[in-house]
C-alpha cells in the first residue's frame, strides 16, 4: 500500500507552487483565492451597474433602443477573446498576465510592450471611476459638485480603496464580494421597481431604432460603444493568478463566468430601462440626464437614496478591483526587473503578503491622473486625454495577445494547461483578432471628425503606442 501511495503521489499534478517554480518563480503572494473570489474581482472591474449608470443615455441617444442588440455582439466577441486568454492562462498562471502572456508567447521585448499598453489602460481607469463616482457621493453628501470638491472626493475613494488593497487580497475580495451582491442588487432594485410601478411600452421597442437618426448603420456601430466600453475587465481573474488555488482550472473558469454574468446583469437593467421611460424621446435629448428622468418615474425619495448608494458601493468595488490588477502587473514587470525602481516595487509586505509597493505607485499615479483634471492643453483637458485612452488601452493589449497567441501557434507553440481548444485554438484566435480589429476601428473612428472631442482616442493611443514601442526597442 505505501508503494501504490507513493507511486499515485509521483504521478500527481505538481502543487502551484511547484508549478510556479517551473515557471521561474518562487511563492511570494498569499495563495488562497478560490473560484468565487477571483470570479468576483473579476466581475466587480466589469461592473454592469457602473457601466450602464455610465453609458446607457449615450447608447440611447445615439441607437435608439435597438442599441440593446449590440450587446449580444459584443459579448459573443468578447466570449472568442476569453477562449484565447483561457488556453494562455491555463498554461502561464502568472501574475501581470497580459504581459506574461505575450512574453512567453513571442519574446521579451513584445511582452513589455504589451504590458506597456495595458499598465497605462488599468492606471488610467482607476483614476477615471473614482472621478467617475465623485458626483454621485456629492450629491449623497449635499456637497456642491466644483471640480475642486469631485478632486477631492476622487482622492478620498482612491485612498480608501488602496488602504483595503493594502490589507492584503482578502481585504480585497472583501470589497469585490461585497460588490458582486451590490451588483445584483441593485439590478433587482432597479427592474423590480420599473416593473412594480409599470412599464410604458411593448417589449417591440426594443426592436425600434427611434430617435436615432438614418440612416441607421453608422448610428448602431457608434451606440455599439457603449457596449465595448462596459465588456472588459474579466482578465483581473488571470492578474491575481498566483493567489489563486488551482488557476489553471479556476481562472479560465472565473473569467467566462465574470463575462456571462456581466451580460446577463446588463441586458436586464437596459431592457428595463427603456421598458420603463414614459417618453424616449425627451430620455435620449440629454444622455446625462437620461437615467435620472426615467428612475425619478418609478422611484422616490428614499429609492433613489438608497440605489445611489449601491451605485457609489459598485464604482468603489471596480476601482478597486482594477487597483489590484494594476498593482500585479507592476509587481510582475518589477520582479523581472523590467522597469526603473524594480527592486522597491517588487517588495512584498511580509505581513500581509501582497505587493504593497506596487499599490501605491498605483496610487500615486491613479492621483496624479486625477489631478489631471486642472491641466489643459489648448482645447483640451489633460484627464480627458488620458480616460480617451483606457478602453482603447485595453482592446490594443488584448489583441496583441491574440496576435502573440496566433503567432506561437504557428511556431508550434500548444497549450499545455488544463484548458485547450485544441484544433479549434487557432480558428478562434483568428475569429477573437476579426472582432478586436473591427472594434478597435470602431473606437479610433473620429466622431465627430470636425471635433477635438472626436479625434482622442486616437490621439491618446499614439501618445502611449509611439514613446512605448521606442522604449521596447531600445530595451536590452
Amino acid at each position: 500500500m505505501p508503494a501504490q501511495q507513493g507511486a499515485a503521489a509521483a504521478h500527481a499534478a505538481p502543487s502551484d507552487e511547484t508549478r510556479l517554480q517551473r515557471l521561474g518563480y518562487v511563492q511570494e503572494l498569499r495563495r488562497t483565492l478560490g473560484f468565487f473570489s477571483s470570479f468576483g474581482i473579476a466581475f466587480c472591474y466589469v461592473s454592469p451597474v457602473v457601466g450602464v449608470y455610465t453609458l446607457f443615455g449615450y447608447g440611447l441617444s445615439t441607437g435608439g433602443p435597438a442599441f440593446l442588440w449590440s450587446l449580444p455582439l459584443v459579448v459573443g466577441g468578447q466570449a472568442l477573446v476569453v477562449l484565447v486568454f483561457s488556453e494562455v492562462a491555463a498554461s502561464y498562471p502568472l501574475a501581470g498576465a497580459l504581459y506574461q502572456w505575450a512574453r512567453r508567447l513571442v519574446g521579451p521585448r513584445y511582452g513589455w510592450f504589451v504590458g506597456w499598453i495595458y499598465g497605462w489602460a488599468l492606471v488610467v481607469t482607476i483614476a477615471a471611476v473614482d472621478f467617475g463616482a465623485a458626483p454621485y457621493v456629492a450629491t449623497l453628501l449635499f456637497i456642491e459638485p466644483t471640480r475642486l470638491a469631485l478632486v477631492l472626493i476622487a482622492a478620498a475613494l482612491l485612498v480608501t480603496h488602496s488602504a483595503f488593497n493594502y490589507m492584503g487580497v482578502r481585504g480585497t475580495t472583501l470589497i469585490t464580494s461585497a460588490g458582486v451582491a451590490v451588483e445584483v442588487i441593485a439590478t433587482l432594485v432597479i427592474a423590480g421597481a420599473i416593473f412594480a410601478t409599470g412599464i410604458h411600452h411593448a417589449p417591440s421597442v426594443l426592436f425600434t431604432t427611434q430617435p436615432a437618426s438614418a440612416p441607421y448603420l453608422p448610428a448602431f456601430l457608434a451606440s455599439t460603444l457603449a457596449m465595448a466600453w462596459i465588456f472588459y475587465g474579466f482578465e483581473s481573474a488571470a492578474d491575481v493568478a498566483e493567489e489563486v488555488v488551482d488557476p489553471g482550472r479556476r481562472v479560465p473558469r472565473a473569467m467566462l463566468a465574470s463575462l456571462l454574468g456581466a451580460g446577463v446583469v446588463t441586458f436586464v437593467v437596459v431592457a428595463a430601462l427603456i421598458l420603463g421611460a414614459s417618453d424616449l424621446d425627451a430620455a435620449a435629448a440629454d444622455p446625462a440626464q437620461t437615467i435620472p428622468l426615467i428612475l425619478g418615474e418609478h422611484f422616490g425619495g428614499f429609492g433613489r437614496a438608497l440605489l445611489l448608494v449601491l451605485v457609489v458601493f459598485a464604482y468603489f468595488s471596480c476601482a478597486a478591483a482594477v487597483q489590484a490588477a494594476a498593482a500585479r502587473l507592476i509587481y510582475s514587470y518589477a520582479r523581472d526587473g523590467a522597469l526603473p525602481g524594480s527592486a522597491w516595487l517588487r517588495a512584498v509586505s511580509p505581513l500581509h503578503r501582497v505587493p504593497d509597493n506596487a499599490i501605491l505607485f498605483t496610487a500615486i499615479v491613479g492621483l496624479l491622473a486625477t489631478a489631471a483634471t486642472y491641466v489643459d492643453v489648448g482645447a483640451v483637458n489633460a484627464n480627458a486625454l488620458l480616460v480617451s485612452y483606457a478602453v482603447v488601452g485595453i482592446y490594443l493589449s488584448f489583441q496583441a495577445v491574440v496576435v502573440a497567441r496566433l503567432v506561437a501557434g504557428a511556431r508550434g507553440w500548444r497549450p499545455d494547461g488544463e484548458f485547450s481548444l485544441g484544433r479549434w485554438g487557432t480558428p478562434v484566435a483568428a475569429a477573437a483578432l476579426v472582432y478586436g480589429v473591427s472594434m478597435l476601428v470602431n473606437l479610433c473612428w473620429p466622431r465627430p471628425a470636425d471635433a477635438v472631442a472626436g479625434w482622442l482616442p486616437l490621439a491618446a493611443a499614439l501618445l502611449i503606442l509611439v514613446p512605448g514601442a521606442l522604449m521596447a526597442a531600445g530595451r536590452r
